[in-house]
């Protein structure tokens, strides 16, 4: 029988947060195929693309900071019959990550 464990922290720095946040998964190695398929099926419903494409981790301190927050509370939420995965991706591409194609899933 074998896990893998996946152990992640945030706020170490103290940069942006005041505070530390420590999370993680144990997997046994059975569930661990189905696990990846699943994020990389996630990754293109949310973001249109996967995230490695990007070449650039993708910070939730930068996603969710206050003013970001106050502007997308202006908006009602968007579905993705409303463009939200073509939006994300046009969002980061301007963010100087990489290239992307404007066609999905590829």
């Amino acid at each position: 029988m074998s896990w893998l464990l996946f152990l992640d922290e945030s706020g170490h720095d103290h940069k942006s947060v005041p505070y530390e946040i420590h999370g993680g998964i144990a997997l046994h190695d059975s569930k661990l195929w189905s696990f990846v398929r699943s994020i990389r099926q996630l990754e293109l419903d949310c973001f249109g693309a996967q995230l490695s494409l990007y070449k650039h981790e993708l910070k939730g301190s930068a996603m969710l900071d206050k003013k970001r927050m106050g502007f997308a509370g202006q908006a009602p939420v968007m579905l993705d019959g409303q463009g939200r995965v073509q939006r994300i991706r046009s969002s980061m591409r301007k963010n100087g990550r990489r290239t992307l194609p404007d066609t999905l899933g590829t």
